[in-house]
């Protein structure tokens, strides 16, 4: 599988008019199994009312399996495909669906609808309007919309892209390809309205404070994500200022 699944998955790019059967021969790892699946016997193992084949990329398999962004899927009981190879996230874009079953990235924005009713989308929305507008204000720029997360249970916040634009890892990718000048779009956070740490700055009414651990949430969610703060010494001393 090593040895045939990487040009099987360059097939699925190139090859449109064999694309079908390439689908059916091409192997990734899972959740739910160990060693290599199809997306067929995937099929096979969906839960009722399932929307989709979902599916998670990042550059490290065990990463990937403790991510927080796989929390309600655990709970559920629905199997996620950890996608690593680097062309992944290019390959799966571009392919979209499996038989009548879309393909779901896990670390896109919007995948989370699918287990939201009308009524908890809009709640949730409510609910965090002042959570997003501090953040968004104190984070400016640098992310393109802060929203309280209804999937995550221990940690502060993550990040994910929207549906439109190319997940972090491919930016990533793009970067590490020679496009040095290629800014990449700019997340969108993901925050636990529940957790202290955020909670702490709902109430705090010093500026500096909201400024410095905005940044640092930011910045520990993309850490999560395998990118380095752009300013390692300015992170840190943002760090240190909020552990005295």
């Amino acid at each position: 599988i090593d040895q045939y699944n990487r040009p099987l998955k360059e097939g699925l790019y190139q090859d449109y008019a064999n694309r079908d059967e390439l689908l059916e021969l091409v192997r990734f790892k899972s959740t739910a199994v160990d060693g290599y699946t199809s997306l067929a016997a995937y099929k096979e193992r969906m839960v009722t009312d399932q929307k989709g084949i979902y599916y998670i990329t990042g550059s490290d398999e065990n990463a990937l399996k403790s991510s927080p962004l796989l929390a309600t899927f655990k709970e559920k009981g629905i199997e996620v495909l950890l996608m690593t190879d680097d062309i992944d996230d290019l390959v799966i874009s571009s392919v979209g669906k499996y038989k009548d079953l879309q393909l779901k990235a896990v670390n896109k924005s919007g995948t989370m609808d699918d287990f939201l009713t009308e009524d908890e989308k809009k709640k949730a929305k409510e609910e965090g309007t002042a959570v997003s507008e501090k953040l968004k204000k104190a984070l400016g720029e640098r992310v393109k919309e802060v929203v309280v997360s209804t999937r995550l249970k221990d940690v502060s916040a993550v990040v994910v892209t929207d549906e439109n634009d190319p997940s972090v890892q491919m930016q990533q990718l793009m970067k590490a390809m020679g496009q040095g000048d290629y800014e990449g779009s700019a997340p969108i956070l993901e925050v636990n309205a529940e957790d202290g740490f955020v909670k702490r700055i709902m109430d705090s009414k010093d500026d500096q404070f909201v400024a410095d651990a905005a940044s640092v949430l930011l910045d520990q969610a993309l850490l999560s994500e395998g990118v380095m703060p752009k300013n390692p010494a300015e992170f840190t001393r943002k760090l240190h200022s909020l552990l005295v």
